[in-house]
């Protein structure tokens, strides 16, 4: 009896199912889980044997073959790259998008069954580590933790915000489907909000852009299939008034953040005590709308610093910056001077908060939102001043994307080659005399942009063309799944090296073969 229940559930399709199950839930939590799940996917596929008619499968769907452009571009990148070993580096970053449409456009496509265990056991993993973060932030988890990306400790907090995402789609999808029952959207409706509001607790503005983009894009699409007119004229006003709205609160941050609160003609000279202060009318910074040059007095606040910390007023502080800069940044936002009586101000959580590295009185509060706007507007801010952009996640952007759009311009028929953008970049830098410091001179977060400088334009139009057409040729376009696949990948590129990582890479190739070659529930 346990042999012919082993012969019939130990076969080559559930196994293979396995391990598709197994990569889409260690995507969230473990990228080595990832990698070993799709060599063994993989490995099975081979054992399977089959060729015969998994070929003619493959021959009928040119889609298949065409999506595997984008491993064949950089492939032939390599031809003319003066960088082999990271070329190849790269090719081994980018297999699972030659793996992945060979063994899901070749096997029998998923029924509903299968691709609700898959999709949920996707969801329920990134649940799961959307947990971990959230009981991190809490203060349960490593000491060290001083930043929300921090709290993702599986993969990179972009990527996962990313998936995240995903999974509202994925929820949303079921529960408005008329088959789910109302007992299981008492069920996914709680999960929906709550991944909702983990994403605006990690403050990701990628992620938080995509959800508000993509909810407006699906409600516009549930309101033009309606038919009452009533219900779609309000439901267009409301949609029309959203980016007003959006609008209107942005504008409302700019004006608070520029509100200046200390006048410069009522500058006292002395402190308390009777020493000096040095205001640094050439220091351009301001935090919350006090000037962070103004009313220092360093020997007061050496001394005052030191008998209240540990931690040593010339010494680093615990994210490595220099914590008197941290210190100074800190009391301004309060509005206090820096000097004795203003350190004497701070309570006991406010020289924790210093000790950890935060500049801000804001971070007391570090679950709003607003806390990212704010970090975003003073990038911008410090950046149109002439300040250093590094390690300002917005500005130094800017930087890359000066450095790598003229790397493109410099080789704009086929790029330079998919093994030496890192080189390229660098020679670029010093080229451009850039603010950046060598440690931030990094890559060019922007995938689009990515795929111009190292394939040139020729590869660039062939690598969309290899994203775009497989899904018009199996005439999944209107396709809820990878309509919203689409809308997270490109929104993302915008902002990063989507393809360059080996979760990003995973994180497309799996969804994107499983909703366009394997999805056989239409």
């Amino acid at each position: 009896m346990t042999k012919d229940l082993i012969k019939r559930y130990l076969t080559f399709r559930n196994i293979t199912l396995f391990f598709l199950f197994s990569i889409v839930v260690s995507m969230p939590l473990s990228k080595y889980l990832t990698s070993a799940s799709q060599i063994l996917l993989a490995a099975t596929w081979l054992a399977e044997g089959k060729f015969d008619e998994k070929w003619r499968r493959l021959k009928m769907r040119p889609q298949v073959l065409i999506f595997t452009l984008l491993f064949v571009i950089p492939l032939l990148g390599l031809l003319y790259t003066q960088d082999l070993s990271y070329g190849i580096h790269d090719i081994k970053v980018k297999l699972p998008l030659l793996l992945m449409p060979l063994v899901l456009g070749s096997i029998r496509p998923l029924d509903r069954s299968e691709m609700r265990i898959i999709l949920g056991g996707f969801v329920v993993a990134v649940i799961v580590g959307a947990l971990v973060s959230v009981s991190i932030m809490m203060g349960i988890g490593p000491s060290t933790y001083t930043s929300d990306r921090e709290s993702v400790l599986f993969i990179s907090h972009i990527r996962f915000a990313l998936m995240v995402v995903l999974s509202v789609f994925i929820l949303f999808h079921y529960i408005f489907d008329p088959s789910t029952s109302f007992r299981l959207n008492l069920c996914l409706v709680p999960c929906a909000l709550c991944l909702i509001l983990f994403l605006f607790l990690l403050k990701s503005l990628t992620g938080v852009v995509i959800l508000i983009i993509g909810g407006w894009i699906l409600t516009l699409r549930w309101v033009l299939k309606r038919n009452d007119i009533m219900i779609r004229w309000f439901a267009i006003v409301g949609l029309a008034t959203m980016p007003i709205l959006v609008g209107f609160y942005l504008s409302g941050q700019i004006s608070n953040f520029y509100t200046i609160r200390d006048e410069a003609d009522q500058l006292d000279k002395t402190t308390v005590k009777g020493n000096p202060y040095w205001h640094d009318n050439a220091n351009p910074m301001i935090e919350n709308g006090y000037h962070v040059g103004w009313y220092q007095c360093e020997p007061e606040m050496r001394e005052a610093w030191n008998q209240v910390s540990k931690l040593d007023y010339g010494g680093p502080d615990r994210k490595g910056q220099e914590i008197k800069y941290t210190l100074i940044r800190y009391l301004t936002s309060l509005g206090l001077r820096k000097d004795a009586y203003g350190i004497s101000q701070l309570k006991p959580e406010d020289i924790k908060m210093i000790e950890n590295g935060f500049a801000n009185c804001i971070y007391k509060n570090p679950k709003r939102f607003s806390v990212r706007i704010y970090e975003t507007i003073w990038e911008i801010d410090l950046y149109r001043k002439g300040a250093n952009p590094s390690g300002h996640s917005v500005t130094q952007r800017l930087e890359y994307l000066k450095a790598g759009w003229a790397i493109f311009l410099d080789h704009p028929i086929f790029g330079v080659g998919t093994g030496d953008p890192p080189k390229a970049f660098d020679a670029k830098y010093k080229q451009v005399n850039s603010r950046l410091d060598p440690a931030w001179r990094l890559r060019a977060h922007n995938q689009l942009l990515t795929f111009l400088l190292s394939n040139g334009l020729v590869g660039f139009i062939m690598i969309i063309t290899a994203i775009l057409l497989p899904m018009f040729i199996e005439r999944r376009k209107s396709k809820y799944y990878i309509l919203m696949l689409l809308l997270v990948t490109f929104l993302s590129m915008l902002n990063e090296d989507t393809l360059e990582t080996q979760a990003g890479v995973a994180f497309f190739a799996v969804f994107y073969c499983l909703f366009v070659f394997a999805d056989g529930t239409e």
